[in-house]
């Protein structure tokens, strides 16, 4: 197995032994991109039996290397809210070739590498993991967000990230190498940054069978959930038959079974009732509460006899008999009363309120004022107990004819008449019962006794009892009539009820502690547990189901496991990826001027189907790579890690560099320049820098190989904002024909200035295009020499001193008076000296005495050859 189709192959004579869901898992992520939502649950569906499989065959396998199109980026633009970024920019990317993006520290440089790291595929370490945060200054900060455009398969997009959201997929197909997270790539055990299409849909298949698996839980979650609480703790006896049959409850229980425990016949429901009625756990217990449910029913028909009895037909005419008397003796009472003290000043005397106050002032008197003594007392100085005054001989008189009233034969007798009456009325209230003494006594007879039929009957005839009570009230205070007729209550019925308690009692104290008793406990127990299953068959019915739902879907998640797709998935990486990663390795190892380090790849345990490696030294495969090495070569590692990761597959997408010379020496620096340019030939590089050395290397190495693709934008800093973007190198790193042509722009633009006789903006104009200009003649020198020793540079290159032979003395000679001549236009434009501005015509000439001098010294050194 040495190719992607013999993969292929081998993967599909591989799943003929899978479960059925996994081969169309398979032969769903051969013929599309993504697995979704929806077709996970169809997977799930199929794992449980419930639909078909149309599994992976070698016909689905045409095309083996699925390759949607590399990704490139075009740029970034519109950000916003990033760090101190200017809005309105855009850093303009090539797609081909070589990027440089250079700026100094505090440029923004940073700011837009930390935009790709974040939507595009970048290894982070921990607390390492640089973040992208919007302006510190702002009182308001918004969300940073940004567009990155990118192009994939030849079509161009634009991903409108976000800061917290995920960017477009595609982008993940973009890698990004950053020096402050380098030891990630060294030192962790790392996932393969692009393995093959077989591998991949290895490592897909292992993720799709946790989203089925987690699936299947769920639903046997949601089945368990619907067991009814009466099943989870069941009140049925554990030695009884239906007790076995619930505790061992399972998919394979019998129905039919249940159906024959949980039917109950007339006789069987009938012998539980009385069993249960009969039987308790404590007889004697049992036993004091009949004796006590007795007694309170023998109270409660005697309130009940009171209040049928208080409404009698025989008691109402008794009441009304007793009411009649008392009034016809109080009207003989009055009458004489009148004939008495009809000439007394308060002709009142002998009334019901009058005879109160004369019983008061005897007590008063008897008690309190002249004890031992009979009432009125008249003697001399004796005072009237009511007014408090002496007695006169008429008060006396008044006196002694009230009482003598009072011991008359008539008044007697409409007391007497009273006193019978009022005490009458007074057992009669007593036997008043309220609806809440009746719903209590309903309640007892209902649920004490379960006589519900004889409950109802007696509230009924006690409801008309307490209505007829109401209205003799009423008739006897106001004469009402009274129109509720008088009925009798079930009486008898409440007293079988007792004879039936004491026959229990009686019962449950003769049978107590003896084995027929044990055995009517048993018997009970079974019937009582046929009845609860009765009541529960559906519930215990449905359960069975569940459980038998249960099982198959506890069966179909051990078809889930993805031991055996790891195991494949080693075998495949060992042909398709770990050797020709280990062979990578050296070669970039070697690229890096660091092979003498002995190092190499070595390949970890597998998760979930995907292949980790690890960087090691051959002869101390456990020692940490970090510790060993200088940073210089702990840096090359990295990156010879992350360039072999990348040979893994065979897409070309591609890759930001961020800083990665960091720490390198110039052998070091000179190395990763090359490799870096020497894979640009083949991909996007992007590389972002404010190393100005490697920015000279990088474009030395794009000389001497010939790359054309390459390409150096700047980011510079404002007076308030960074990240400023701008399609030319900084100055320092432009070449010659670059600076004439730009100083060539802005004098045909900034001419106007002199031609309308604006002297103020004409200085400014000359004074940056000459000082430009006289910059650009140094610049010429060192580019002149280059070819020997260049400018932070510490190489040497002997071979091509033949290049400086060609510069003579006229050479020199030209450019020293160059150079001063754009000292004296400098000079002419200062407003101390009062001379005439320079016209443009004779800035234009300086201009072409430079590009040609420059160019026909290249010219001849082009020529310049040794023998």
């Amino acid at each position: 197995m040495t190719t992607e189709a013999e993969a292929f192959a081998s993967i599909v004579t591989w799943s003929a032994d899978q479960p059925a869901w996994q081969r169309d898992a398979l032969r769903r992520l051969v013929l599309q991109q993504g697995i979704e939502t929806d077709e996970i649950d169809q997977l799930a569906a199929i794992c449980k039996g419930v639909e078909k499989a149309v599994p992976l065959e070698a016909g689905h396998l045409s095309d083996p290397n699925r390759d949607h199109g590399d990704v490139y980026l075009r740029g970034v633009s519109g950000v916003r809210h990033v760090s101190a970024l200017a809005p309105g920019q855009r850093l303009s990317v090539r797609k081909d070739g070589l990027t440089v993006v250079y700026g100094d520290n505090g440029s923004g440089k940073s700011g837009y590498a930390r935009i790709l790291k974040k939507a595009c595929r970048a290894r982070g370490a921990g607390s390492k993991v640089e973040e992208v945060i919007p302006d510190i200054y702002d009182q308001n900060p918004g969300t940073p967000t940004a567009n990155i455009e990118y192009s994939i398969g030849g079509q161009n997009r634009v991903c409108s990230w976000t800061l917290g959201s995920p960017a477009d997929g595609a982008l993940s197909g973009v890698s990004v190498f950053d020096s402050r997270t380098a030891n990630v790539h060294v030192d962790d055990t790392n996932d393969v940054a692009y393995t093959p299409f077989p591998l991949k849909v290895l490592g897909q298949l292992a993720v799709l069978c946790r989203h089925v698996k987690e699936r299947l839980a769920a639903e046997i979650g949601r089945l368990k959930d619907q067991t009814p609480h009466g099943l989870n703790s069941p009140t049925c006896s554990a030695d009884t038959e239906v007790g076995r049959l619930i505790a061992a409850l399972s998919g394979n229980t019998d129905t039919a079974k249940i159906e024959t425990l949980s039917t109950l016949s007339q006789e069987e429901s009938d012998r539980l009732a009385q069993l249960t009625s009969d039987l308790a756990d404590d007889p004697q217990r049992l036993a004091r509460q009949l004796a006590a449910l007795k007694g309170r029913t023998l109270s409660q028909i005697q309130k009940l006899d009171l209040l049928v009895g208080s409404v009698s037909d025989a008691n109402f005419a008794h009441l009304d008999q007793l009411r009649r008397e008392a009034t016809i003796a109080r009207e003989a009472a009055d009458a004489a009363s009148a004939a008495l003290f009809r000439d007394e000043p308060i002709p009142q005397i002998g009334t019901e309120a009058w005879q109160t106050l004369w019983e008061s002032a005897r007590a008063f008197s008897q008690q309190d004022t002249y004890p031992s003594r009979e009432f009125p007392a008249t003697d001399d100085g004796d005072v009237c107990v009511l007014c408090q005054q002496e007695l006169s001989s008429s008060a006396i008189e008044r006196l002694n004819r009230f009482e003598a009233f009072v011991q008359n034969d008539s008044q007697v007798r409409a007391d007497e008449s009273r006193q019978r009456f009022n005490a009458a009325v007074e057992l009669f209230e007593a036997a008043r019962l309220s609806f809440a003494e009746l719903e209590a006594i309903e309640g007892s007879i209902r649920d004490d006794l379960q006589q519900a039929a004889l409950a109802d009957e007696v509230r009924t005839a006690v409801v008309r009892s307490v209505w007829r009570h109401r209205q003799i009230r009423r008739s006897l205070r106001e004469g009402l009539a009274v129109r509720t007729e008088a009925s009798a209550y079930n009486k008898q019925g409440l007293l079988d009820c007792i004879s039936g308690l004491d026959r229990r009692a009686e019962g449950l104290m003769a049978d107590a502690g003896s084995s027929e008793r044990a055995a009517l406990l048993n018997e009970k127990a079974v019937l009582a547990d046929r009845q609860w299953l009765a009541g529960m068959k559906a519930d215990v019915l449905a359960e069975v189901s569940r459980r038998k739902e249960i099982a198959g879907l506890e069966k179909a998640q051990r078809d889930t496991a993805t031991t055996k797709i790891t195991s494949k998935s080693t075998e495949v990486a060992a042909a398709l990826v770990t050797d020709a990663l280990r062979a990578q390795f050296t070669r970039e190892v070697d690229s890096f001027g660091i092979a003498g380090l002995a190092l190499e790849l070595r390949q970890q345990s597998s998760s979930q189907g995907v292949p980790r490696f690890k960087v090691a030294l051959v002869r101390r495969p456990d020692a940490r790579v970090a510790q060993v090495l200088s940073e210089g070569e702990y840096r090359c590692t990295a990156l010879a890690a992350f360039m072999a990761e990348l040979s893994t597959t065979e897409s070309r997408s591609g890759i930001v560099f961020d800083d990665p010379v960091s720490s390198l020496d110039h052998m070091h620096r000179e190395a990763v320049a090359k490799r870096l340019v020497a894979e640009a030939a083949s991909r996007q590089i992007v590389v972002f820098t404010h190393d100005l050395a490697f920015l000279f290397e990088l474009q030395q190495a794009a000389r001497d190989m010939g790359l054309d693709a390459f390409d150096v934008s700047s980011v510079a800093k404002g007076t308030d904002r960074a990240g400023f973007t701008y399609a030319d190198p900084p100055f320092k790193a432009r070449k010659v024909e670059q600076i004439v042509a730009s100083l060539t722009n802005q004098l045909n633009n900034e001419r106007q200035h002199c031609d309308q006789g604006n002297e103020e903006a004409w200085r400014n104009s000359i004074k940056s295009i000459v000082g430009t200009l006289r910059d650009t003649w140094e610049i010429a020198v060192e580019q002149a020499v280059s070819h020997v020793i260049r400018r932070l540079s510490n190489k040497v290159d002997t071979g091509k001193l033949i290049k400086l032979t060609v510069i003579t003395p006229e050479d020199c000679e030209a450019m020293r008076d160059g150079y001063g001549r754009c000292s004296e236009l400098l000079h002419s434009s200062a407003r101390e000296l009062n001379r005439g501005m320079p016209r443009p015509d004779a800035v234009e000439r300086e201009i072409k005495a430079l590009s040609d001098w420059i160019a026909d010294l290249k010219t001849r050194q082009d020529r310049a050859k040794l023998n």
